[in-house]
C-alpha cells in the first residue's frame, strides 16, 4: 500500500479525474476548475514521461494538492452561486462590438510605443557592441544580451519602460482579435505581438514573448467566453489548428535558442530535443524535486509571488531568473524554473498556499459564473485568472511589472469601452419668442 501511494502517478490520476469531474460538472473547458485541470494534466503528465530519474512522490503529491485546491475553491463557487443570465441576450455581443475601436485604437498606441523600445534597444545595443547594422549584427545583440545577463546585467530602464508595453498590447490585441468581424482588426490584433517577438530576439529571451503571447491567449480566451459559451476546443476541425500551434511553439523555442547560442559571423540553428523537452516540461519535476529536499524558513508574504512589484517598491531585490540553484532534469540539461507553487509556498508555507489556491480558484470559479450579467468585470478577471494560469508550469506571472500595466490599462478601457459625448441641451421652447442662440 505504501508503494502506492509512494507513486507519483497515482497522484497524476487523482489531478485527471478531478479534472475530468470538473469539465462534467461545469460543462466547458473554459470554467475554471477544468481550465486549471487542463493546463496541469497535460504539463504534469508529460513531464513524468520525460524525466531521467525516479520523481519524488512527496513533491508530486503536493503540486496536484495545490492544483486540486484551486479545482476545489472554483467548484465551490460554481455550486454556491448560480449562473447568472443576462438581461437581454443581444446585450452580450453589442457589449463586446463596443470594445473593438478603444482595443484598436489603444492596443495600436501600445504595440508602438513597445516598438519603439525595441528600435532604440537595437540602436543603442549596436553602438555599444560596436556591430554592423545587418540581419547578422541584430542576431549578435541577442547573443550579447544573453552573456551579459548570466553576470546579472540588465537593459536600461528606459528600454524597460518602453517595452513593457508590449503586455498591455498583447492583452488588448487578444481581445481584439476575439471580438472583430473585419479581417483588418483581426490583423491589427495579431500584429500587436510584434513587439514580444522583436523584443524576444533582440534579447534571447523566450519569457519576452511567451509573456506577450500569453496575455494575448488570456484575452482571447475570455472574450470567446464571453462570445461563444460552447465553444468547442478539440475537434479533428481544430486537429490542424492545434499542430499548427505546436510547431510554432517548436519553432519558436529553436529560433529564440539559436539567437542565444550564435555569433554575428557564424549561425547554427540547431534545435536540440533535450533542451526543448527540459524548457517546455521540466518545471513539474523540478518543482517535485525541490519540495521533496526544501527546507522551507521564514514566510516571504508574497515577495516570490510578486517578486516585481516588490522590486520596483524597493522592498526586495529581485533575483534575476528568480532563482540561482538548478535541478538536473532531462539528460544532461538543468533548469532554474520551478513552477507558480513554489513562489506560493515560499511566501506562504505550504498550508497558507492551498487557502490562497482555493480562494483564488473560489473567486475565478464566482467571476465565470457572473461573467454573463457583469460582461466588462468578467472579462477583466477571467482574462487575468487565464492568462496567469497559462503561464503557472513556468513562474508567477506577475513577476513582470509589464503583466501588472497590462491589466491595468485594460481596467480603464474595459469599464468604459464608449468615450462620453458632451451634450449641450437646449431649454424647451413653449411658443412665442425663440430663445436666442
Amino acid at each position: 500500500m505504501t508503494d502506492v501511494f509512494g507513486s507519483p502517478w497515482l497522484a497524476y490520476a487523482l489531478l485527471v479525474i478531478v479534472t475530468a469531474g470538473a469539465r462534467l460538472r461545469c460543462g466547458s473547458w473554459f470554467a475554471p476548475a477544468a481550465f486549471v485541470g487542463l493546463i496541469w494534466s497535460f504539463f504534469a503528465g508529460i513531464s513524468l514521461l520525460v524525466v531521467d530519474y525516479p520523481v519524488p512522490a512527496r513533491g508530486e503529491w503536493m503540486l496536484v494538492l495545490l492544483v486540486v485546491a484551486i479545482q476545489l475553491g472554483a467548484l465551490a463557487a460554481h455550486e454556491i452561486q448560480p449562473e447568472s443570465k443576462p438581461v437581454d441576450v443581444s446585450d452580450i455581443p453589442a457589449s463586446l462590438d463596443s470594445l473593438i475601436a478603444p482595443c484598436r485604437r489603444y492596443g495600436v498606441f501600445c504595440a508602438a510605443i513597445a516598438f519603439v523600445g525595441c528600435i532604440y534597444f537595437l540602436f543603442t545595443s549596436l553602438r555599444e557592441f560596436d556591430l554592423p547594422f545587418n540581419w547578422l549584427g541584430v542576431l549578435e545583440v541577442g547573443a550579447r544580451w544573453t552573456l551579459l545577463r548570466y553576470d546579472d546585467a540588465l537593459e536600461p530602464w528606459s528600454v524597460r519602460l518602453l517595452v513593457m508595453w508590449l503586455h498591455p498590447a498583447g492583452l488588448l490585441g487578444g481581445i481584439l482579435f476575439a471580438c472583430a468581424h473585419a479581417r483588418r482588426d483581426r490583423i491589427i490584433g495579431v500584429a500587436t505581438l510584434l513587439p514580444s517577438i522583436g523584443y524576444a530576439v533582440l534579447t534571447g529571451t523566450r519569457a519576452a514573448i511567451l509573456s506577450g503571447f500569453t496575455c494575448w491567449i488570456g484575452g482571447f480566451v475570455a472574450t470567446s467566453c464571453l462570445r461563444n459559451r460552447r465553444m468547442v476546443w478539440f475537434s479533428m476541425k481544430r486537429l490542424p489548428l492545434w499542430l499548427l500551434a505546436g510547431a510554432s511553439a517548436v519553432g519558436m523555442f529553436g529560433a529564440i535558442d539559436a539567437v542565444r547560442d550564435t555569433r554575428w559571423n557564424t549561425v547554427v540553428f540547431a534545435l536540440q530535443e533535450q533542451k526543448l523537452v527540459n524548457y517546455m516540461f521540466g518545471s513539474p519535476v523540478a518543482f517535485a524535486d525541490w519540495y521533496a529536499h526544501a527546507d522551507l524558513t521564514e514566510a516571504q508574504w508574497g515577495a516570490r509571488t510578486f517578486a516585481g512589484e516588490f522590486d520596483l517598491l524597493h522592498l526586495k531585490t529581485r533575483i534575476l531568473g528568480t532563482y540561482s540553484e538548478k535541478s538536473n532534469v532531462v539528460g544532461t540539461e538543468s533548469t532554474n524554473v520551478y513552477t507558480l507553487f513554489r513562489g506560493l509556498i515560499e511566501d506562504f508555507t505550504p498550508v497558507g498556499a492551498l487557502l490562497v489556491g482555493a480562494c483564488v480558484g473560489g473567486f475565478a470559479g464566482w467571476s465565470y459564473r457572473m461573467r454573463l450579467r457583469r460582461i466588462y468585470r468578467g472579462l477583466f478577471w477571467l482574462s487575468m485568472f487565464y492568462s496567469y494560469f497559462l503561464f503557472s508550469p513556468l513562474v508567477s506571472f506577475f513577476t513582470f511589472n509589464g503583466a501588472l500595466l497590462a491589466w491595468v490599462v485594460a481596467w480603464f478601457i474595459i469599464r468604459n469601452p464608449q468615450p462620453r459625448k458632451l451634450m449641450l441641451r437646449a431649454p424647451a421652447f413653449h411658443g412665442g419668442e425663440a430663445p436666442a442662440l
